[in-house]
């Protein structure tokens, strides 16, 4: 066995065992959902596997996260749940992402996306201090600080630092694209607003993170809520409650404040589907509704806030390893 991958999958051990701990000291219990599902999630852009059985019926997939399974728990009364487990996307093999990867997911009940970042923080401070005895990773000739608290950097403030575009004002179609053209940005036909606002973040924002402490990205536009509550500002302005985990220029994580109104989430399904039938067209088939999950809603989830980590990224963190196939013993 390659001592590269000896080294990550040893340190990946203390990790899991780590995350374990932290979870459980903090009374929250351990949860095991099914891995074959009807439904694989809902996000327009993300192709899931398809379990090739045509006795089975219904259809089932594999999933690309256990979060509707684990919402249904917080609707029969768990208040704080967490999760290690596989989760699957049919995506192209790179530095950073694979089609079989193990994911963390937390949720606590009664709680918005303030306190899961401050679970967030405090989990990699643990880690941290449990591996090296201090609040700071190596990674790729880099120091990282991850001692709490952790910098909470707005969407709406990096587009100005560091585009010079104001996405309340400037956040039209039309505009986008003007900001494109301004960056030397090239444009493809048919891109759509959210088109354009990744692409301005991928080349312009992301790279420019800070690569020597651990931060949060927070307050996405209202159109990428998936399934997070959308607040609004003085201004008028909407935002969605939501975060992503940033850390020596690796993206470890996605956090919601949880939506809860079963119409409203029944509503964005609907959308996020029309969506990915106008991109992709017959090539990326339309999921089915998890109505299991939308009759939960129905019956009450409480206020809650989660968070989707990459375990394997956490891993190439801590192993200061630039490649997630050695994050796992056999590739």
């Amino acid at each position: 066995m390659d001592p590269r991958r000896i080294r990550a999958t040893r340190v990946r051990s203390e990790i899991e065992a780590g995350i374990r701990e932290f979870f459980i000291s903090r009374k929250f219990a351990e949860t095991r959902t099914p891995l074959l599902v009807p439904c694989p999630g809902m996000e327009p852009h993300i192709r899931p596997f398809r379990v090739a059985d045509p006795t089975h019926s219904p259809v089932a997939y594999l999933p690309t996260s256990p979060e509707f399974a684990m919402k249904r728990l917080l609707v029969g009364g768990l208040e704080r749940i967490f999760q290690l487990c596989p989760a699957f996307r049919d995506e192209p093999r790179s530095r950073t992402h694979s089609p079989e990867f193990t994911m963390l997911e937390w949720y606590r009940a009664y709680a918005g996306y303030n306190e899961i970042m401050r679970d967030t923080e405090q989990l990699i401070s643990f880690l941290a201090q449990k591996l090296f005895g201090e609040q700071k990773i190596r990674y790729q000739g880099r120091e990282i600080s991850v001692a709490a608290p952790w910098s909470r950097l707005r969407v709406r403030d990096l587009f100005m630092e560091h585009a010079q575009l104001d996405l309340v004002t400037q956040g039209s179609e039309e505009q986008l694209s003007d900001a494109c053209r301004r960056l030397d940005l090239k444009i493809m036909n048919g891109e759509t607003a959210d088109d354009l606002y990744f692409k301005i973040w991928l080349n312009c924002i992301e790279p420019k993170l800070p690569e020597d402490r651990a931060v949060f990205v927070v307050d996405y536009p209202a159109s990428q809520a998936a399934l997070s509550v959308i607040k609004t500002e003085p201004d008028g302005s909407r935002w969605a409650k939501r975060f992503e985990v940033y850390a020596g220029g690796l993206e470890l994580g996605n956090a919601f404040e949880e939506l809860t109104d079963p119409i409203e989430q029944r509503k964005r399904f609907v959308e996020d589907m029309a969506l990915r039938e106008r991109v992709y067209g017959s090539s990326l088939p339309k999921n089915p509704s998890d109505e299991e999950f939308l009759e939960a809603l129905e019956e009450g989830m409480p206020p809650s806030g989660g968070n989707a980590m990459g375990v394997d990224r956490i891993v190439m963190l801590f192993a200061d390893e630039p490649d997630i196939d050695y994050t796992r013993w056999l590739g």
